[in-house]
């Protein structure tokens, strides 16, 4: 059964009949009017997919029903009916909102063809204006973002001018945007670049985005801010490049903030790096007996003041040295270098805190190990600092294995580095050779969902006592900036109160070693 009703208004019974007879052996629903002021009340109560319209009616005629049902019904479609003669009448009705018009008498198939007609066009009809409203609506929605966003936003034509600006750019640059509209871009953005390395103008001249490039904004005549920029080619519907948008967003906080922080590691180095110096110094005037005799508990006071002092230097030099990788101003020396000798000279300046501390501290290190091609220096400190985290949570009479050969089953590394949390699950290890170094204690180990945290700054995961001095939380972030630095990675394996290894790959050096047999 057809779901469309059909209001049919008409004086005439004879005529009303055969309409309905024939719509409803068509599948249509019918209900007739007698005149005009009938037809709008059976609007007002119930949807109507068309209406068959008579024009000469008692009390209403159907123009009058026309005006009123194209104001207020609509989504009604109208086919007038109207007398042989009378076609300019129907003309006329046609321009004020109805979709046809029948003349009378009509053959029955003329009827229901312009019936069906009339009732697709009209459900296309609103079908479009449902669309212009959705759409309408998301543009004004679109619009209230791009107003309402905090970021500064320019919309550009391919010949650089400025098709929009959104509201925080008006009050950013001290201009209505009537002024800044169909100017060049250059003249709106007062940069301290050129014009053609405008993130838009790039993203124009490349038809790709150009991304996070920063820049100085002039605002007015003397200030300036520092900003981060983006910005991406637009293309209509056929994929031709229009112009471009360009996103600007006022980064001058944060640069205040990162000089706070420079200033701030420049205090660590010179007001606390050079009070402590001045203690170690007077220490050791004590200590060589130049102020008087020292016995040998004083001796062994005087010692631990120096080993306190030497570490609080050493975490000062890390936190500093994380600075400068952060900030990418840490130098590095890159040397191609033999991993056993790197790996003994690490390894014996721990041979008396091994003894000290009754830990069994030895390595495995397989023949012909392949060179590395390393910073010495971070390298010495990378492999202390594993190694003094592993003496600290190691106990009396326990373990600490230093091992080394070339990488096997890349595959699974990766799968047991992913496993840890400590890198995104799309890393790939790069198609080259690794050096695979492993630093191993039975101490009491890591838990598993700490594993991933634990090269963060300030993270310490291995929280219980075991009568050692708890740590900062920044050698293993030094660890892993290092390790960042020398395309390698590092990773935590462990089971909570059964010891933990730490392995690291190194990138295999591509040229042989000055020296090293060919």
């Amino acid at each position: 059964m057809n779901k469309d009703v059909i209001l049919i208004v008409d004086d005439e019974p004879d005529i009303s009949l055969i309409l309905k007879l024939q719509l409803e052996d068509a599948g249509y629903r019918t209900i007739r009017a007698r005149d005009g002021i009938e037809a709008l009340d059976y609007l007002a109560k119930q949807k109507f997919s068309l209406m068959l319209l008579d024009i000469k009616m008692p009390r209403m005629d159907g123009l009058q029903v026309l005006a009123r049902a194209h104001t207020e019904y609509p989504e009604v479609a109208v086919v007038m009916m109207t007398a042989h003669g009378s076609e300019d009448i129907a003309v006329e009705a046609m321009k004020k909102g109805a979709i046809d018009y029948i003349s009378k008498p009509f053959s029955t198939d003329d009827a229901l063809k312009r019936v069906e007609r009339a009732i697709q066009f009209n459900e296309t009809k609103q079908e479009n204006l449902r669309l212009q409203l959705r759409l309408a609506e998301e543009q004004k929605k679109t619009e209230t973002i791009l107003q309402g966003m905090a970021d500064l936003l320019v919309a550009v034509d391919t010949e650089g001018r400025v098709m929009m600006v959104n509201r925080t750019a008006g009050k950013l640059l001290a201009k209505p945007s009537g002024e800044m509209v169909g100017a060049r871009v250059e003249t709106v953005l007062k940069a301290d670049i050129a014009p053609e390395r405008l993130p838009c103008m790039v993203a124009l001249q490349t038809a790709s985005p150009c991304l996070d490039v920063g820049y100085n904004l002039r605002i007015g005549q003397e200030e300036k801010i520092a900003v981060l920029s983006s910005a991406a080619p637009l293309h209509d519907s056929s994929g031709k490049l229009i112009g471009a948008v360009e996103i600007i967003r006022d980064i001058s906080a944060m640069k205040a903030l990162e000089q706070e922080k420079e200033d701030f590691v420049s205090m660590l180095s010179h007001d606390l790096k050079t009070p402590i110096t001045a203690v170690v110094g007077s220490i050791d005037l004590v200590r060589e007996g130049r102020l008087g005799p020292v016995n040998e508990e004083q001796q062994e006071f005087l010692e631990s003041a120096t080993e306190s002092c030497a570490e609080m230097v050493e975490l000062i030099d890390t936190l500093l040295d994380i600075h400068k990788f952060e900030a990418g101003k840490m130098v590095l020396d890159f040397k191609v270098e033999e991993p056993p000798q790197l790996i003994q000279k690490a390894l014996s300046r721990f041979r008396s805190v091994a003894r000290r501390t009754q830990v069994n501290l030895y390595s495995t290190l397989a023949p012909n190990l392949p060179p590395i091609r390393v910073d010495r220096n971070k390298f010495s400190r990378l492999l202390g600092n594993l190694l003094t985290n592993a003496f600290k949570f190691t106990p009396e009479g326990g373990e600490i294995e230093v091992s080394a050969h070339r990488a096997q089953d890349l595959p699974n590394l990766r799968e047991r580095m992913i496993a840890t949390e400590a890198y995104p699950a799309d890393t790939l290890l790069a198609e080259k050779e690794y050096l695979q170094l492993t630093v191993r204690d039975n101490g009491i180990g890591i838990p598993s969902e700490l594993l991933g945290l634990i090269f963060d700054r300030f993270v310490q995961a291995r929280t219980r006592r075991i009568g050692k001095t708890k740590g900062t939380g920044l050698g293993l972030a030094f660890c892993r900036k290092v390790m960042d630095t020398h395309q390698g990675y590092i990773w935590a394996e462990s089971k909570d109160g059964k010891g933990s290894s730490f392995i690291l790959l190194f990138p295999v050096a591509s040229e042989p070693r000055e020296g090293r047999a060919q």
